[in-house]
């Protein structure tokens, strides 16, 4: 037998294959033959069972795949979710091989049977059956495959204890209305493996559990349901850079408040200034969180700081005040207790440099000396100066060292001669006019000892005001001290709330 050649064969293949291949107009036909045959006579009013007694399984499967939006004010959540659902048509399946190999047709929905499921938590203007408006594959076994995705609005309760550092529980329920758990049993099952985070939140669980229960609205009819409960983990990376970081540089600024000097103006108004910028902080935590009963941990920390920079400002003023107080403000000295214990031990243990006795004491010796000599002049009276009352012999001046018997013993001489008389005669001259320098010097006496009185009072000033001044220092940094206690108390008990 002649071999035949390699291209009459290939002529004969593509002759057989065009002669049984399909036309595609004969698929066409087989599909709207199919659709005649299997819908003329279907009503998708009736439930696919030919015994009523029948229970409709429909098995439902949900996939998060964005959050669209999370708000924590009115505690919704937007997201988007593709649904899939399937179940049993008893009335639409078909032997492939009568209709040319179709094993599937894809319809919409409304022309078939749907479970009136909704989704319970819907926050939106109104409910609205999601199923319609889609594609359903019908298989030839009869399984109804329906799948889409779908946005959905529902209510979210969020607990903003643990803000920014929070984990949010999420619940989607899904559930018939009308058909009772006689007529349809709905089960369920998740998976998150097409999430895509919106750089938000996270999802860490998802989990779904079929329920069957009962309503007061249909006493004594169950219902099935599918509850998916969703975790979400926020990232607070955000929030720690723009919310907490600024808050923390802030209160740390307060630290510097202490170490400005009592006299200087910006003691008092940086304080105010940290309080008001915090209060900002405070309004713009405020304008995020829904009103609740409920604290987050973030503005507990807010109001923990405002309330440490208010104790701080009040700590500032008890400073300033102590710092100026005196005897020109009718200020009682310091107490001997403050002396011995505050300025002594605790200013000594606070190393606070307070060795300024030593020009006080000096001055008080100096003091001290013009007091005692300037003692041994006893002042009379400017006006009726007597004889006897010039008579000093204490006295440093010269002039108030006269013996009187002398003076007596000059006036008295009954026999006195012409020179005598003479001599006697200018030494009363002389006498009067050394009596008017002793009246000038004790006017001038008699000032200095005011001058004396008033520069004791002036260095007795000087000294209760040195004294208050080292109790303000000592107390501005035992306030600086207790500052510090309470930040870094307040920030290890706000960091012990944290769920790690």
């Amino acid at each position: 037998m002649p071999r035949m050649p390699l291209t009459t064969k290939i002529g004969l293949v593509a002759f057989v294959l065009l002669l049984y291949w399909p036309q595609g107009d004969e698929c066409n036909a087989d599909l709207h033959r199919l659709y005649e045959d299997k819908f003329s006579n279907y009503s998708n009013l009736v439930r696919p069972v030919r015994d009523l007694s029948t229970v409709t399984n429909v098995d439902m499967a949900l996939f998060l795949n964005l959050v669209l939006d999370m708000d924590e004010k009115s505690q919704t959540l937007i997201s988007n979710v593709w649904v899939t659902l399937s179940w049993y048509d008893e009335y639409i399946w078909w032997n492939k091989t009568e209709y040319g190999g179709i094993h599937d047709l894809k319809i919409p929905a409304e022309q078939l049977w749907l479970p009136d499921i909704y989704f319970y938590q819907n926050a939106a203007n109104k409910y609205e059956n999601f199923l319609k408006g889609h594609l359903a594959v019908v298989y030839s076994t009869g399984n109804v495959l329906w799948t889409a995705p779908v946005i959905f609005r529902g209510h979210c309760k969020i607990k903003p204890t643990y803000f920014p550092f929070d984990e949010q529980k999420c619940t989607m329920k899904f559930g018939t209305w009308q058909y009772d758990g006689f007529e349809v049993a709905l089960n369920g099952s998740g998976d998150r493996s097409a999430y895509v985070s919106d750089g938000e939140w996270d999802l860490s669980n998802l989990t779904a559990s079929s329920n069957r229960q009962y309503y007061p609205d249909t006493p004594g009819i169950p219902y099935t349901d599918v509850t998916y409960d969703i975790f979400f983990r926020r990232r607070c990376l955000f929030y720690v850079f723009y919310l907490i970081m600024p808050c923390t540089l802030i209160s740390l600024m307060t630290i510097l408040t202490f170490f400005l000097p009592a006299e200087s103006q910006g003691k008092i108004s940086l304080g105010v200034t940290v309080l008001l910028s915090l209060t900002v902080f405070l309004l713009l935590v405020a304008e995020v969180m829904p009103a609740s009963n409920e604290v987050p941990v973030i503005g507990q920390y807010y109001a923990a700081t405002m309330v440490l920079i208010s104790v701080s400002l009040s700590m500032n003023v008890l400073v300033v005040n102590l710092y100026y107080r005196g005897p020109e403000k009718d200020s009682l000295p310091v107490p001997d207790w403050a002396k011995k214990y505050l300025i002594g031990y605790v200013g000594w243990f606070l190393n606070v440099n307070i060795n300024h006795d030593m020009p006080v004491k000096i001055v008080n010796s100096r003091n001290a000396a013009a007091k005692s000599s300037a003692e041994l002049i006893p002042l009379t009276a400017v006006n009726g100066v007597d004889g006897d009352s010039l008579q000093c012999p204490d006295s440093p001046i010269p002039m108030l060292r006269l013996n009187s018997s002398y003076r007596s013993d000059v006036d008295g001489s009954p026999g006195m001669n012409h020179s005598s008389r003479t001599k006697y005669n200018s030494s009363l001259a002389s006498h009067t006019e050394e009596k008017e320098n002793i009246v000038l010097l004790k006017q001038i006496l008699r000032e200095l000892r005011h001058l004396n009185k008033y520069n004791e009072k002036q260095v007795e000033k000087c000294r209760i005001q040195r004294e208050w001044k080292r109790v303000a220092k000592v107390t501005d940094r035992i306030c600086l001290i207790m500052y510090l206690v309470g930040t870094v108390s307040t920030v290890m008990v706000i960091v012990c709330q944290i769920p790690w």
